[in-house]
């Protein structure tokens, strides 16, 4: 056992001192066989009838419904660009054009092309090599840059930086939230930006950090979500004003450094201007909205079970949850409230070590948001800290208690600090407090054995870590951490799915054809990601705010705006009535019965359909049916392809 462990830290050194090298041999092969995690197979359920084009495009694990935002949402956004031009403006889902350098944060032809490293997969390879680039760049960029997190505030303690950049990089939320762990990652890029360019005596190194720094800068924003942007951003500030209090001795700030940080602000400020003023009407449209644009938040509405690790976390890749959704039920793996309950112990014997330092910061931060979460915000506070903006607490607290959770295994594993007494105590409060957290929804996903033996789990792991049980207790971890965040997503290949089908193709080569003609997908919105995808302009795909385009055309008078003045998934059906619109079953869709009149007002020209239309027959024909008469084309009369 002992030869395999020293074989395992062998290997383990190895691959820590040439993690740069490998990562980028990874990244080539992974793009060369199109490996992703996108959920795009879901598409092959709504062609599942058609048996020889059901190929299975999954290595291994499943894709998930409830990753619509990515496979329905972005990834079709991103394809579509290249039907585009990769112009700023486009008209592949609406009339008045949607602003692609917000819409997504897709690919752009423009300066901000240069913070979005993700994207250039599709503008230098095409969609078909993009996808790959897209998922495997970020998910290992964020591996590395976790790693390099973690070496900052444990004072390069390599042991504990892998397992934390692991820990991080996999956490179930990060997986099931894919789409915006830009700004997790950027905001480290920041973070350690900020440090070396403080701490190192190399001016090629200065001068590298200030060029970068526009760029990382505008990646960490040009997600627009402020609902991790503000309360991230703060806590990346404090963080690096804690390392570097504690390291203020090796600070190596010079005259000339203030002209890079001078260049390097002119240079975000540049590059900020250009995309504020370009895009300036999306981004006022965005928020004008009445969803989520309009919303003050002021918190105060969370419970102490909050503070913890959700219990169904653990079972979340293998068995949904009915009550909510995953990816709002997932949570951070991490084990700050035992660590806040020994925190006076841990100072008291640690206070010489000046990285108790981070330490006392990272309390602070948890406290901080604990007020915001539990108490809530005066609203002229909330909206001074901007914190009315902020709808997504849990993920900010989760990400804090697992940086608290790294920092405290690094501090304890030092020495043996706490005695048995203590740990036992401190467990059973824990174990006590999960009991309690389990309700009736809970008890509707699994039965009591499955929290009994979670809490139990968790208890032990506990000890280990406590106890200074190194070996068993990062053997525990890996396990969990395989478990429950790298199995969220799928490893996939390819982007058949999405192109592979008759009726992809047949979009395909009508679009070719006819680039300029108006599409409309019925009673089925992943049709319209398909269409938008293989290079139609499906006027019902995804808005990400108002088309008044269209909608003035059958609503002059907007009376109907608090309706479609939204970020929307737009479902269409035809009537020979009048036309209707109307709020759908969540906040961010909208339903509309289209009367034939105001089709025409649209200019739409051909139908995507799921089964024969039942209004409007007079004016379309229809020109495609796939073989089992599933999924129908159908063009206007009087138009010609």
């Amino acid at each position: 056992m002992e030869r395999f462990l020293e074989k395992v830290k062998f290997v383990g050194l190895f691959c820590v001192k040439w993690r740069y090298l490998i990562a980028l041999i990874v990244f080539v092969f992974c793009v060369i066989f199109q490996i992703h995690g996108s959920s795009i197979a879901e598409y092959n359920n709504l062609f599942e009838k058609t048996v020889e084009y059901n190929e299975e495009s999954i290595i291994a694990g499943k894709s998930r419904t409830i990753r619509g935002d990515e496979w329905a949402v972005s990834t079709p956004y991103f394809m579509s660009q290249e039907y585009n031009s990769f112009n700023k403006k486009s008209n592949m889902m609406s009339l008045d054009g949607q602003d692609m350098g917000i819409a997504s944060n897709s690919p752009v032809l423009d300066v901000t092309i240069l913070s979005k490293p993700f994207t250039w997969g599709y503008v230098l390879l095409g969609n078909d090599y993009g996808l790959s680039w897209y998922w495997c760049m970020k998910v290992i960029l964020f591996i590395l840059m976790s790693f390099e997190f973690c070496m900052v505030i444990t004072k390069k303690n390599k042991l504990v930086s892998v397992f934390g950049a692991l820990l991080i990089a996999f956490a179930p939320p990060i997986q099931w939230w894919f789409g915006i762990i830009d700004i997790f990652l950027f905001g480290m890029i920041l973070f350690l930006i900020g440090y070396y360019f403080l701490t190192t005596k190399k001016r090629w190194q200065k001068n590298v950090l200030a060029v970068l720094t526009p760029f990382a800068a505008m990646a960490f924003i040009l997600p627009l979500y402020p609902a991790l942007i503000i309360p991230l951003g703060m806590f990346y500030f404090a963080m690096l004003v804690a390392v570097l209090v504690r390291d203020k001795k090796i600070i190596t700030f010079n005259k000339v450094d203030i002209w890079r940080i001078a260049g390097a602000l002119v240079g975000f400020s540049g590059v900020f201007a250009y995309f504020v003023i370009s895009s300036w009407d999306g981004i006022s449209a965005i928020m004008s909205t009445s969803y989520p644009g309009r919303r003050v938040l002021l918190g105060g509405d969370s419970e102490m079970k909050d503070l913890f690790t959700n219990m169904t976390t653990f079972a979340l890749p293998y068995k949904d949850i009915t009550y909510s959704n995953n990816s709002e039920m997932s949570t951070f793996i991490q084990f700050a409230p035992i660590f806040l309950m020994l925190y006076p112990v841990i100072y008291k014997k640690m206070k010489r070590n000046n990285n108790i330092i981070v330490g006392n910061v990272l309390v602070g931060c948890i406290v901080f948001v604990a007020i915001y979460m539990f108490i809530g915000f005066p609203e002229l506070l909330a909206k001074l800290t901007m914190f009315s903006m902020v709808n997504r607490i849990s993920l900010t607290y989760g990400f804090i208690a697992t940086i608290f959770t790294i920092w405290g295994i690094s501090m304890i594993w030092k020495k043996k600090l706490f005695t048995t007494k203590q740990i036992i105590v401190v467990l059973l409060i824990c174990s006590f407090l999960y009991v309690c957290f389990v309700g009736e929804n809970e008890l509707s996903y699994y039965g009591w054995k499955y929290y009994i033996a979670i809490i139990a789990g968790i208890a032990v792991l506990g000890y280990l870590m406590l106890a200074n049980y190194k070996k068993l207790f990062l053997a525990g971890m890996t396990i969990v951490i395989i478990a429950t965040g790298f199995t969220v997503n799928p490893i996939a290949r390819g982007v058949e799915p999405l192109t592979r089908h008759p009726l992809e193709q047949e979009i395909n080569k009508i679009a070719e054809k006819d680039p300029n003609a108006y599409w409309l997908a019925l009673d089925n919105n992943f049709l319209a990601s398909i269409g938008v995808a293989n290079g139609a302009r499906v006027l019902n795909m995804v808005n990400f705010y108002p088309d008044y385009g269209k909608w003035e055309l059958i609503d002059p008078e907007r009376k109907s705006d608090e309706i479609y003045n939204r970020y929307a998934h737009i479902n269409i059906s035809l009537t020979d009535g009048e036309t209707t619109l109307g709020p759908g079953v969540w906040a961010d869709a909208i339903v509309v019965n289209l009367s034939c009149g105001d089709v025409d007002k649209w200019n739409v020209k051909y139908l995507i359909t799921a089964g024969s239309i039942k209004a409007c027959n007079d004016s379309f024909r229809n020109i495609y049916s796939d073989a089992e008469g599933e999924y129908l084309i159908y063009q206007r009369n009087d138009g010609e392809v």
